[in-house]
């Protein structure tokens, strides 16, 4: 995926991504300056030098050859990158149980309809270019069907056909006649492979009007099947940011329905390495159950559109909306032009308000090490980083100002706070 300059309006997708970072928005440093110039972070602590992609820096942008100060002491000459934000992909596992065919609950036609036209419209929409995006259905036919009826226990119905309901020691196994599939492997293996916009697009769209609402709802075995492919994709995607969309229309039904082990699949991923995120657009179902899928995933709540008069647009906006919180302010680490290894300990993260001069945002060791207000960044792994992360407050502030621009500097000694 072809990385793109950074734009900090946080809520829609238009917004992030239909800016030009230095014309639409008018934000004044937009270039390597492989001329030579500056470019709008300079300021009065920052000046141009001879070398390309180069620039000097004094006290005012807070750099110095005696150390991490920023107090005096002789220039630093590094160079100057516009910030890239990290490339992010989606990997969306879409419900297509039989009750995706009824119609919404304050809607005509079907939900299954109106979710497939709002994905077919999100990848192809000229704001998401280069966004990297891969789907899978649940349910998918398994190998074998339920055949355990009768039960006076979940041990009795197997993986794939409990819980056992009933009273009084006697039930019937909830998913008796269900041919959904529990594997998760199946899950993890796309229909469509994450790839990016737009040619990706025709490939989703061609994947969606070959399936239909019929089946159960397996969120277990879906869900840990997307986010293994996530997981594993993150790895072979090194600095990318890998996200699981889950968008469902109800409460589990086949397979592992315990809520608290679903809970704990997305929490696998959110608490993992590489993190990966599980957002969760609900087309009906249980409010709490979903909002727990997406606290435990790392994203705090479900977006519930079922309600919406008209779903197709509010699942077009759950999307944009996801675009913009997967990653509001990641950043890629340049390398640097001479071609030399990245020295971890001279980058730097420069910020010129959309009003005033540049500023040198100091690295703090972990996010747990994140000021409650100021500036600061740290790396994502810091004993490997590949990404750029900034703290909360800061992340808010800087989003906040439209105007603003953010570069990374390399070649000069970290600045810490």
């Amino acid at each position: 995926m072809v990385a793109r300059p950074v734009g900090f309006s946080a809520v829609s997708l238009s917004a992030l991504l239909a800016c030009s970072f230095a014309v639409a928005c008018g934000v004044g440093a937009a270039s390597d300056h492989t001329d030579g110039s500056s470019g709008g972070a300079s300021g009065d602590g920052a000046s141009s030098s001879d070398g390309a992609g180069t620039t000097s820096f004094g006290e005012g942008a807070g750099f110095s050859s005696g150390g991490n100060t920023g107090q005096g002491g002789d220039s630093c000459a590094g160079e100057m990158h516009v910030a890239m934000k990290v490339p992010l992909d989606l990997y969306m596992m879409f419900d297509q149980s039989g009750s995706m065919g009824d119609p919404p609950a304050n809607g005509s036609g079907t939900k299954w309809e109106a979710c497939k036209g709002a994905i077919g419209t999100f990848v192809g929409q000229s704001e998401a270019a280069g966004i990297g995006v891969g789907i899978q259905y649940f349910p998918l036919v398994g190998g074998q069907s339920c055949t355990v009826e009768m039960c006076s226990s979940d041990a009795q119905c197997g993986a794939g056909c409990g819980p056992c309901v009933g009273f009084g020691g006697f039930g019937f196994c909830e998913g008796f006649g269900s041919t959904d599939s529990c594997n998760t492997v199946d899950y993890a293996t796309p229909d469509v492979e994450i790839a990016a916009l737009p040619g990706n697009a025709t490939n989703i769209t061609n994947s969606m009007s070959t399936h239909g609402p019929t089946g159960g709802t397996p969120t277990s075995a879906a869900l840990q099947g997307a986010v293994d492919h996530a997981r594993a994709w993150a790895n072979f995607q090194v600095g990318h940011k890998v996200v699981v969309i889950l968008a469902t229309d109800g409460d589990p039904t086949s397979c592992d329905t315990d809520l608290g082990n679903i809970d704990a699949i997305a929490a696998s991923g959110a608490n993992g390495t590489p993190q990966v995120l599980t957002f969760v657009i609900g087309v009906g179902g249980s409010v709490d159950a979903l909002n727990g899928i997406a606290a435990a995933g790392g994203t705090t709540e479900a977006f519930m559109i079922d309600q919406d008069p008209d779903v197709q647009q509010a699942f077009l906006d759950a999307l944009n909306q996801i675009q913009g919180q997967a990653i509001p302010c990641a950043f890629l680490i340049p390398q640097p032009e001479n071609g030399e290894d990245i020295n971890f300990g001279q980058i730097n993260v420069v910020y010129t308000p959309s009003t005033g001069n540049a500023t040198t945002i100091p690295r703090v060791n972990s996010a747990g090490d994140c000021p409650a207000d100021g500036l600061a960044w740290y790396y994502d792994d810091p004993q490997a980083p590949t990404q750029i992360l900034l703290c909360p407050s800061t992340c808010t502030t800087i989003s906040a100002d439209t105007g603003g621009s953010v570069n990374i500097v390399v070649g000069c000694d970290t600045v810490v706070r």
